[in-house]
């Protein structure tokens, strides 16, 4: 019965695993991408502020 409720956990614990493997690796594709430029109205502000 221990044994069964240890296996049950494990492979549920093996799905959320695997999902945070997941994210993490679609985090760090995003993070390495080259950044999109600003929007026009963020550079106006920024130039404003200068």
């Amino acid at each position: 019965m221990g044994l069964d409720a240890a296996i049950f956990v494990s492979k549920r614990l093996q799905r959320v695993a695997f999902a945070l493997i997941c994210l993490a690796a679609a985090q760090l594709f995003v993070a390495h991408r080259e950044p999109a430029p600003a929007p026009a109205a963020v550079r106006v502000a920024i130039a404003a502020a200068q």
